[in-house]
């Protein structure tokens, strides 16, 4: 009798075993047939038109970064709503980490200060990694104000006469204009325009008084002497244009603002996969070549991780919110 019971429970042993091995053959089969991220396109989604600074800094990290992630980086521009229409299309894309998109303080900031009935949250986002800031500059026509100065005079004795361009309504540009204009105590028009680069065309046929713009957009006709830059909005003299003071060296140190840009993926998209893209886009922007182009035109490569790029994006959203509401701006 108890040979037959040690022989059943040796039986028994046997079995357990051999299943223990097999579940963990089927688990490192399963493992080395899993996909290998990234293994085929990704699309970066950017919410500007073809030639803006926002597609400029894309085009140049994307085919840097598909070098590390080795698939080809496809950039897309969806313009249009400010923003809102390529990021609400990012939002709702299947969270796989395959499509990417272009985000900062326009599309995750003045739109989220400015409108009600948006398809997208901040919730529907993870930062991948800060990649670029972009010095706001304002500009005016060669010869149609001395300085900064002689801007804010003239507004002063004619209120609700002098304009500004933008990039567009409720956009970092037109949000950075009402701000001047509130620190400054002066009243102006706002004229929007779909692309930064429409606005310095409309300063340029003297259509608008002065544009609030990236220094990218408008450095090729500062150099060339068609624009003259009134004031930076960052906190240091751009190297660029050294001669133009920044809003706090003139007494408007409340209105000082950096742009920042960079990219964001679906939140439900697996952590370890935003790692891998974060990254590539790290490592791309340590590359000189990538640097050299992007100071070019007037970007300043600035990485900053997925974690604190998306504190950033919060915090910054607070204070666009506050302008809003400072400058009596209804959301729409």
């Amino acid at each position: 009798m108890r040979r037959v019971i040690h022989l059943h429970w040796s039986q028994t042993s046997l079995v357990a075993v051999l299943i223990g091995l097999a579940t963990i053959f089927l688990i490192h089969l399963s493992c080395a047939h899993a996909e290998v991220f990234p293994s085929r396109e990704i699309e970066l989604v950017t919410w500007s038109p073809a030639g803006g600074a926002t597609d400029i800094w894309a085009r140049v990290i994307g085919a840097k970064a598909s070098e590390y992630l080795k698939v080809y980086i496809t950039v897309i521009n969806k313009p249009g709503g400010g923003g809102a229409i390529a990021t609400g299309a990012v939002a709702n894309a299947e969270p796989n980490g395959y499509t990417i998109l272009t985000a900062g303080g326009s599309n995750l900031g003045t739109l989220l200060a400015t409108k009600i009935n948006l398809t997208y949250s901040l919730k529907d986002f993870s930062a991948i990694a800060r990649t670029v800031r972009l010095p706001l500059v304002i500009v005016a026509k060669k010869g149609r104000f001395n300085d900064f100065g002689g801007f804010i005079k003239e507004a002063k004795e004619k209120p609700n006469t002098l304009s500004f361009a933008s990039w567009g309504t409720n956009s970092s540009s037109h949000l950075i204009g009402e701000l001047i204009a509130l620190v400054s105590g002066i009243k102006i028009k706002h004229v929007p325009f779909q692309g930064g680069t429409k606005g310095m065309v409309a300063v340029l046929g003297g259509h608008t008084d002065i544009v609030v713009g990236t220094l990218s957009t408008s450095l090729p006709n500062i150099k060339a002497g068609n624009l003259t830059c009134l004031a930076v909005s960052g906190r240091a003299r751009s190297k660029d244009v050294p001669e133009a003071p920044t809003l706090a060296e003139l007494g408007f140190a409340d209105a000082t603002y950096e742009a920042y840009d960079g990219l964001v993926t679906g939140s439900k998209v697996p952590k370890e996969r935003i790692t891998i893209l974060q990254n590539a886009v790290e490592k791309s922007l340590k590359d000189p070549e990538v640097q050299k182009a992007l100071e070019k035109v007037g970007l300043e490569p600035m990485f900053m991780s997925g974690s604190d790029y998306d504190a950033l994006i919060v915090k910054e959203l607070e204070r666009l919110t506050k302008v809003v509401r400072d400058a009596g701006i209804t959301k729409e």
